[in-house]
């Protein structure tokens, strides 16, 4: 009798051995066909594994990364799910706060929050509620939290950041020194030398500024913000030509970017080639449709164009987007 249990024993064993196997099986089929992103076949081998091992937390996990590219409500349930099967993996909360950030910035919040409930030591989830705080404006909030995240960690993108807060609150010494320190510990985040030298030029050094917007190009030589950015710079400084070969260089690269297009037709109203800059500022408005410095300036063409009312009524949509100039 003890034999013939233990024989039945051995055989369930197996089978379960079995199971497991096939589900592990379907998993790894599913991750190949998520890999080539046929989502809707990845899916459907989640599914057999989950059918087969109900407490599979892995393949929760990454159906639901699939039903991201589909279907959010779907996808959160299986992160919630996968999170209760795996509570040590605060992954499936990060994907579900990013989920709700797309639609309630709070919601987001809080579950961030619940994660340094549950590890005081998340510095990510620290960095991602400034990353929301900034997004509402809210840079000294912001400031607060990115600071948190450096308490356990000093990342680089972390102090740029921190960095950008301080540069919206016009705090140039502190946001300079931030992103300096970013620089030293990762000499590899291009965007980082770019808005150095952004807030080297609001603290009105155009020659700094210069040096780190080159620093990003010679790093990246297809960063096409940096190109527009050191274009505008050499507008201001009256380097009309560089001006040019860099804004056309940053569509060159992109062209799909709005602010260049709005930055050449300055340019070309500057050079009182009035048809051309309308040009470049209707691009820029097909881009971006509330682009409100872009109406700002086709408006001023339109008015050397003696089109009052079409100055107006771009210098009206520039007014309700913002721009008190208008």
């Amino acid at each position: 009798e003890s034999e013939i249990i233990f024989a039945d024993s051995i055989n369930k064993l197996n089978e379960i051995n079995e199971s497991i196997n096939m589900s592990r099986n379907l998993y790894n089929i599913g991750l190949e066909f998520m890999q080539n992103k046929e989502f809707n076949e990845a899916i459907n081998s989640f599914s057999k594994a989950i059918n087969i091992d109900s407490t599979f937390a892995l393949a929760y996990f990454n159906r639901a990364k699939c039903y991201e590219t589909l279907n959010n409500e779907l996808a959160l349930v299986d992160f919630k799910t996968s999170f209760i099967l795996d509570s040590s993996n605060y992954t499936s909360l990060y994907s579900i706060a990013n989920i709700q950030s797309k639609f309630d910035n709070e919601l987001a919040i809080n579950t961030y929050k619940q994660i340094l409930l549950l590890n005081a030591n998340e510095s990510k989830a620290y960095f991602e509620i400034g990353v929301l705080l900034f997004m509402q404006s809210k840079f000294d909030l912001a400031i607060e939290s990115f600071s948190s995240a450096l308490n356990i960690n000093r990342d680089a993108r972390y102090l740029n950041d921190r960095g950008s807060c301080y540069r919206k609150l016009a705090k140039y010494d502190l946001a300079i020194k931030d992103y300096l320190e970013a620089i030293k510990i990762d000499p590899s985040l291009v965007f980082v030398y770019n808005n150095l030298a952004s807030t080297y030029r609001k603290s009105g050094e155009n020659e700094k500024a210069l040096t780190y917007y080159s620093y990003a190009i010679s790093y990246d030589d297809s960063y096409f913000i940096a190109y527009n950015n050191r274009s505008s710079l050499y507008f201001d400084m009256n380097q009309i030509e560089n001006a040019v070969a860099d804004v056309n260089k940053s569509i060159s690269i992109n062209s799909l970017y709005a602010p260049a297009f709005n930055n050449r037709g300055v340019i070309y109203h500057h050079k009182k080639m009035y048809v051309e800059a309308l040009a470049n500022f209707d691009i820029a408005l097909e881009l971006n449709t509330n682009y409100a410095k872009a109406y700002l300036n086709r408006g001023i063409t339109k008015q050397m164009n003696r089109d009052e009312d079409g100055a107006c009524y771009d210098w009206k949509k520039a007014y309700d987007l913002g721009i008190k100039l208008a």
